[in-house]
């Protein structure tokens, strides 16, 4: 198993100083797609808004995998 980190680029830049181990990265890729859902509905009712451009990377002990931004996961309509 390898360990990813979800760092999260919004408003401000934090990084995921723990990590989770997982499978492969088709895993981790749908963890990161949850995690930017959620970051997004929380943008939305923090502030009214969403930025669609704020994302989270994926990254393992070699560096950056995947990005996911916002508006790849969330449909307005």
């Amino acid at each position: 198993m390898t360990r990813y980190f979800f760092h999260l680029y919004n408003d401000e830049m934090t990084h995921d100083e723990e990590g989770v181990e997982l499978a492969d990265l088709d895993a981790a890729k749908e963890v990161g797609r949850r995690e930017a859902r959620y970051q997004a509905a929380e943008s939305v009712r923090a502030h009214g808004h969403l930025i669609r451009s704020h994302k989270v990377v994926i990254c393992d002990a070699s560096g950056e995998l995947a990005t996911i931004a916002f508006g790849d996961v969330v449909s307005i309509g």
